[in-house]
Order: C-alpha cells, then structure tokens, then sequence
C-alpha cells in the first residue's frame, strides 16, 4: 500500500572490533567507536549484533547485558560508564542459547540511541567471554514509503 511506513536504515557501524575478554559479571566497554550524529544519521533506535565466544557451554536462560553511557551530556562532560557498581542504562539483552561456546552471532534489536553515545557490555554467562568480540550496530527509523 502507498504511504505506509517502512523502516530506513544507515549503514552498519562497529562499535568493537576484536572485544577484551570478560569473567562472570565484568563489565567491558565497546570502545572502538561512539556513536554520534555522523554515523547513525540522528536514528533513535538501531538492531545490534554482538558476536562472540565463551570458555565452556553456557547453561540455559543466561544473557550478555548491553549498556549505554551517554556522552556530552552537558558541553564535554560524559554521565557515568556502566560499572558493577553503577549499572545505568540497561538497554539490551542478548540471550545466549543453553549449550552455546562456540562462535555465535546474537540479536538485539530496537535499542534506544541518544545524541552521542558509547556501549559496554556485562557478561552474565558464568563462563569466560573470550576475547575478539565484536558489537555492531545498524541505526534505524520509520521512513513514509513510497
């Protein structure tokens, strides 16, 4: 149908390109790249994909926590990045499938962006993450259709 709205998307950004690895409960930032108005087009939402490992199969319904820190939120200064003793803005979850240790890719779709922001992740697996990583994103909106 003519004029419905359909979703727009800007090109896929890397946030982290080869991640630290994370024990049970560690927070690791995705520090690659921040987005901005530059690379996600003033899109308030984007799907991410978080691809990675673990040490050992990971039991049922465990997840990797996706955080974002917003920057410049007043002139240069930053709000808190999300620690184990400040765990703000909560605004994924990627759900690790039971018996997963091999590389998998893994969906979160429809996060919330801000102005500038920058993400970090909490492995809460009870196994290793290991290290090489990667978080992409790929911002989004409603468009009219054509």
């Amino acid at each position: 149908m003519a004029n419905e709205t359909e979703w727009t998307y800007a090109s896929q950004v890397t946030l982290e390109d080869s991640g630290a690895s994370a024990a049970s409960d560690a927070f690791v930032a995705a520090d690659d790249a921040a987005l901005s108005s530059t690379n996600h087009s003033n899109y308030p939402i984007a799907d991410f994909v978080l691809v990675c490992d673990f040490g050992a199969a990971v039991a049922a319904n465990k997840c990797v926590y996706l955080y974002r820190q917003d920057l410049n939120i007043d002139g240069s200064n930053d709000a808190p990045a999300p620690a184990a003793a400040y765990e703000e803005r909560l605004v994924g979850i990627f759900v690790i499938p039971s018996g997963t240790s091999a590389t998998g890719y893994y969906p979160c779709e429809d996060v919330p962006l801000t102005k500038e922001c920058q993400f970090s992740i909490k492995n809460g697996t009870d196994q290793n993450l290991s290290a090489g990583w990667d978080l992409k994103c790929t911002p989004k909106t409603y468009a009219p259709g054509s």
